[in-house]
């Protein structure tokens, strides 16, 4: 099995740089995924004004870009998450959160750090609470059209969308602008909520993953999220509330292309059934995600036995 060294590690999504290797569709690869602080912060300890510049300067490392076989412009790649293997502890910085300030600034009040050991599949928050792990990969993106970005933004090309549900067996589709699509990894997280107002436990992680080129739904702007029991669509943007909006019309928009099922009746059975809820609101774009179940579409499946997200480029 292929293995793509975190040694491998940018800190942008970017067309220009050399691709690391190539995994054919299908093929079962492992990803190293650096942890968010780059190991600045082992202990408490080593918590100082220096350690942390040097750790901010170091963040968003993700490995790849890795090709992926068959994966052209104007097509679309489906990446699944076979399994997420955390290989670290658990490092969080914080400060007080005072309740005097706008929670807008708690993000940036980092004065402290601290370490969670991770044992046996779960995170030990303190000697009274151990919470199961659910790690997730924070960043996942393909070269995105135009010039390169860094690695903490996010948008049609995936990026750092820090979105709980992209976790070991969700596939989760891009949009491919450059032949290879060029693949990055990384951002884990142990166990995350919705909205990451206050930074969750970064980890060091073993991705294994696989991808497939697939067909680009003419109606598809922004990734995909499957899982065997959900459908999703992940949108970034602002404000806020723009983005809850554009998801859940894109999940419309799948539902009315995937199933027989009137627009106006799929819209009414999603005001029934979908949450759009908040991944991050704490990067450059704030990023919402529409949550639909499949077995209330089932009974209007137009296609019996659907395995893939959409019809594989042949």
């Amino acid at each position: 099995m292929q293995r793509f060294s975190e040694r491998d590690a940018k800190y942008a999504y970017n067309v220009e740089h050399a691709s690391i290797g190539t995994v054919q569709p299908d093929e079962v690869f492992e990803v190293e995924s650096v942890e968010g602080y780059s190991g600045y912060f082992r202990s408490p300890s080593d918590f100082t004004p220096e350690s942390h510049a040097q750790a901010e300067a170091h963040k968003w490392a993700v490995t790849g870009p890795i090709t992926v076989a068959g994966a052209e412009p104007g097509g679309a790649v489906a990446v699944t998450i076979h399994e997420i293997e955390i290989v670290t502890p658990g490092v969080v910085t914080y400060g007080g959160y005072s309740r005097d300030v706008d929670p807008l600034e708690w993000w940036d009040d980092e004065t402290a750090a601290d370490v969670y050991p991770i044992e046996n599949g779960y995170v030990r928050f303190d000697k009274q609470t151990s919470l199961p792990a659910r790690p997730l990969i924070g960043c996942l993106a393909v070269w995105p059209a135009g010039r390169g970005v860094h690695a903490k933004l996010q948008g049609r090309y995936g990026g750092n969308l820090d979105c709980r549900e992209l976790h070991a067996g969700a596939t989760m589709v891009l949009p491919v602008e450059h032949q290879g699509a060029g693949l990055y990894f990384g951002d884990c997280k142990a166990l995350m909520g919705d909205s990451e107002i206050v930074g969750p436990p970064e980890v060091g992680a073993l991705v294994t993953a696989s991808a497939v080129p697939v067909a680009r739904p003419e109606s598809m702007e922004w990734p995909r999220i499957e899982t065997a029991e959900e459908l999703m669509t992940i949108v970034s943007g602002r404000p806020l509330e723009w983005s809850a909006r554009q998801a859940f019309r894109e999940l419309l928009n799948w539902v009315d292309d995937d199933f027989e099922l009137p627009r106006a009746k799929a819209a009414l059975l999603l005001a029934m059934v979908a949450h759009a809820r908040i991944a991050q609101i704490s990067n450059t774009d704030y990023t919402a995600y529409c949550v639909a179940p499949r077995d209330a579409f089932a009974p209007y499946a137009r296609y019996r036995i659907n395995p893939r997200p959409a019809t594989r480029i042949t």
